[in-house]
């Protein structure tokens, strides 16, 4: 399931990618960054599959997508780090980013075709079963191809299984965090979520 989903959160991605603009690459996307900048750090979620797809481990430390969004969120915050990688991550494109990108794409879906959702890879965190691993991947694309879409102005639908997977780790999070009345009163139309709410902070 989170292969499927994952394989179908890269090409919606790659696809709303393909519908930017020559000039909005530059124009401003989300926070800090740049159209590229947001791009790049979505890429990301291809490229470091193929990085971390190929690398074992001989026992599972994250025991969930959301165990990994909250032992992540544990460490301190380095806002600007993370914004200073998207950027670097932008340049990497090169002046061909699409190509780039579905050249990526092509590496880490080999590595997803012979990986099997039960194998433990070793992540920054530690190990971590690859399927629940994928679902962050999931989660990472999705919300950033609403992103991207939102920014160059063009109309995005996910795949009911990558926005399924998407919104469930959403409401796990909501849970986890104490934060899920307010999801499920503004979800049931009782009134919008409070300014600042996220389900990451």
């Amino acid at each position: 399931m989170s292969s499927i989903a994952y394989r179908q959160a890269v090409v919606c991605f790659l696809d709303t990618a393909a519908k930017v603009q020559p000039e909005q690459w530059e124009a401003p996307a989300l926070g800090v960054w740049t159209v590229r900048d947001l791009i790049g750090h979505a890429s990301r979620s291809i490229t470091r599959v193929e990085e971390f797809g190929t690398q074992r481990a001989l026992s599972v430390d994250i025991s969930s997508a959301v165990h990994h969004y909250r032992r992540s969120l544990r460490q301190p915050s380095d806002d600007e780090r993370v914004a200073q990688r998207g950027r670097e991550a932008g340049r990497e494109l090169g002046d061909d980013p699409l190509g780039t990108m579905n050249a990526d794409w092509a590496r880490s879906e080999q590595v997803l075709d012979v990986t099997g959702e039960d194998t433990i890879i070793a992540y920054d965190n530690g190990g971590i079963r690859f399927g629940d691993y994928l679902e962050t991947r999931v989660f990472e694309l999705t919300v950033h191809t609403l992103d991207l879409a939102n920014a160059i102005g063009v109309e995005v639908e996910p795949s009911r299984e990558a926005m399924g997977l998407t919104l469930q780790l959403l409401a796990a999070l909501a849970l986890e965090s104490g934060r899920g009345a307010p999801l499920a009163l503004s979800g049931t139309g009782r009134g919008p979520l409070p300014q600042g709410y996220s389900v990451l902070g």
